[in-house]
This record gives C-alpha cells, sequence and structure tokens, in this order.
C-alpha cells in the first residue's frame, strides 16, 4: 500500500521515483532465492494494510525456486488478521502442524501424492473397519444354544454395532444395519413377506444398509437388548453428549445428493414425491459407509452422521429426538424437513452415561 513519499523518504531517504535501484536492493522479493526455513503465509483477502498481491508473489517466487517447503493460507473476506473464529482456528491449526512438521519434527511422515479427499486415502482409513462372514459390518458375538433357537438366525454368532471412540465416548461406527437389529429385533423385521430367513439375499434386503422404520421404543428395546446380550451396557445417546459430532456435515447422503443441488423447500417438495416413484420403501437409502468418514487424521472415521437415516437421540428428560441428516431431507437444518418414518433409524453408544454438562 502507499502512505505516500514522506513515509517512504523517512524509511528509505529516498522515494521509488527517485531511485528505483534502492527499493530492489531493499526488497525481500528479489532474495527469495536465498531463502531455506519453510514458510507458511497467510493474509486476507480484505487487507487494506498489506496488499494480499504480495503475498501471492511471495508464494509464486519461493515455488519458482523451489529450495523450501511453502505453504500459502487465504482467508476470505478478512482484513489484516483473521476475525472470525473459524479462521483463527484455522490459523492456529495450521501453525501447530507447520512447527510440528518443520520444527519439532514430530508429525509423521506424509505421502504427499496421497489426496486427503482422494478415494486411496478413504480406502485406506477404512481399513481398521471390522466386518463378519460375508462383508456384513460389526462384530461377531457367540450365541447359546437356547439363543440360536429363540433367535431364529441362521449360525452360531450375533452380529452386534462396532463402536469407535470420539473423547471419553465410544459410539457406533456406522447407523445400527438390517443385519445387527435383528439380533435384538422381530427377526423378521423390514423382510418381504415371501422371503424365507435363510433367503436374506444382498439384492432383496442388503445387509449392511441402514435398520429403518424404527421407533423411539424399537432403539431402545434394542440397547436394551443388546446389553443384556453382551453384559455391557448399550444405550440410545443423550443429545447433549453427541449433537456436536453432528453438526457442519457437508456431502453425505442426503436429498442434496440425490438433486444435484441444495433444493429449497418448495423443490425439496417436488423431489421427495417423485422419490416416491421408485421401487422399494426407502429408496434413497445406501449401505452405510458409502460416503467419506468423518474425523481427524488420529482418530477412527465415523460415517453417516450427517446423512442416509435421521438418528434417534434423548434429552435428558427421557424425550426422544431426531437429528443428523437424512437421504429424504435437505442437508441444510434450516429447511425444517421432517424425514418420513422410512428414514428414520439409530446408532447407539456403549458405557454408562455421564452427568450432562452444566
Amino acid at each position: 500500500m502507499v502512505f505516500g513519499d514522506s513515509y517512504d523518504s523517512y524509511y528509505f531517504g529516498k522515494s521509488p521515483m527517485e531511485d528505483p535501484e534502492l527499493y530492489i536492493r531493499k526488497s525481500p522479493f528479489f532474495k527469495m532465492d536465498k531463502v531455506k526455513a519453510p514458510v507458511l503465509i497467510f493474509h486476507g483477502t480484505a487487507d487494506t494494510n498489506v496488499p494480499p498481491a504480495q503475498s501471492w508473489s511471495f508464494f509464486r517466487a519461493l515455488q519458482y525456486y523451489g529450495k523450501t517447503p511453502v505453504k500459502f493460507v487465504v482467508f476470505p473476506g478478512e482484513p489484516h488478521g483473521p476475525r472470525k473464529l473459524t479462521h483463527q482456528m484455522r490459523k492456529v491449526e495450521e501453525e501447530v502442524a507447520w512447527f510440528d512438521k518443520y520444527f519439532f519434527k514430530t508429525a509423521p511422515p506424509e505421502n504427499e501424492a496421497v489426496k486427503k479427499d482422494s478415494p486411496l486415502f478413504e480406502a485406506n482409513r477404512r481399513r481398521s473397519v471390522q466386518q463378519t462372514w460375508a462383508n456384513r459390518y460389526g462384530l461377531e458375538f457367540p450365541k447359546s444354544d437356547l439363543e440360536i433357537k429363540k433367535s431364529g438366525m441362521p449360525g452360531g454368532v450375533f452380529v452386534i454395532p462396532e463402536v469407535i471412540r470420539r473423547g471419553e465416548l465410544e459410539i457406533g461406527r456406522f447407523e445400527v444395519t438390517r443385519i445387527q437389529y435383528p439380533s435384538c429385533g422381530n427377526k423378521n423385521w423390514g423382510m418381504p413377506r415371501r422371503m424365507r430367513k435363510d433367503d436374506r439375499d444382498e439384492k432383496s434386503f442388503p445387509q449392511n444398509y441402514p435398520a429403518n422404520g424404527i421407533s423411539l421404543e424399537g432403539a431402545k428395546s434394542y440397547a436394551a437388548c443388546l446389553s443384556k446380550l453382551t453384559g455391557q451396557t448399550w444405550r440410545v445417546p443423550y443429545e447433549d453428549e453427541v449433537k456436536d459430532l453432528y453438526e457442519h456435515r457437508d456431502g453425505e447422503n442426503t436429498l442434496d445428493y440425490w438433486a444435484g443441488y441444495a433444493p429449497n423447500p418448495e423443490d425439496a417438495a417436488r423431489l421427495r414425491e417423485k422419490a416416491k416413484e421408485l421401487a422399494g420403501t426407502a429408496p434413497l437409502l445406501r449401505e452405510v459407509g458409502s460416503f467419506r468418514g468423518q474425523g481427524k487424521d488420529d482418530e477412527e472415521p465415523i460415517y453417516d452422521l450427517g446423512g442416509n437415516v435421521a438418528e434417534w437421540v434423548l434429552t435428558r428428560d427421557g424425550k426422544g429426538k431426531l437429528i443428523g441428516g437424512s437421504a429424504d431431507c435437505p442437508a441444510d437444518a434450516k429447511a425444517n424437513c421432517t424425514p418420513a418414518p422410512e428414514y428414520v433409524g439409530f446408532r447407539v453408544v456403549r458405557g454408562e452415561a455421564k452427568p450432562a454438562k452444566p
């Protein structure tokens, strides 16, 4: 930014017009080939103190010489220093990661050829996902002889949900699935009437899909049964302990995905009617885990918090509430869309509930 002749003359003795060579000699831009330390640049697009073009010039010059790592982070609409909390947090995270990598040398080595939004990166993150026979998601839990007779389910095991950690909470990696729910629910739940229990093929009854059309009582009964079956405490989560996990989950199985854009309320109503023309009771559902998992690099991914089926949670006074996105509603929570019953399911948590935070 030009502050005037007096400003330039005070610092440099002459203005750029009087002695342009002086400014070339003083400018760090013409010394970029000597920079050896890794460089992290931040700049707001609305900065009126220092033109953003200067940072772009430095960034491109360092890239041109290629002698040191350089990263440029742009904050849209920010002045000379970020004001928005999200931008401030991003700046701190970038700085910590930069120091860990280049100063403290504590960051794990990265394969820069593998991008975090690539299918290969996602496939590697899924390596720890637990699967049972025939690629059913979950963990095997052995049945007693009596349980085999009572359940009417083939085989000597139940399939129960896999949990991952978020802080002190152990929560289902996926929504409770169609192979898991009958273990503690109606053994013929959700099946076509003419299908025998030993004919549950993937085409007619895809078992890695979320259990859907589930009432609050059905979710609570399943958790109670699972507790009795395993000797562990399973339950429907409280809203206050999981609500942060469900917020700001974009790019999942919602009506936005099926429409190809973010529909307004009028369009959403038309889209939902059009979806009813498809075969099946809930044709917009997809196999759990079909969309990108959520979680930091050092966390196990968790899936479908923002879509597929809306999920039951409990308020502290014991009332049920649906949170998270669903395949038949827009992603925007402000749309005030109520999921159809066939797009309602749940996930469970393991362990005793802690008191609500004040």
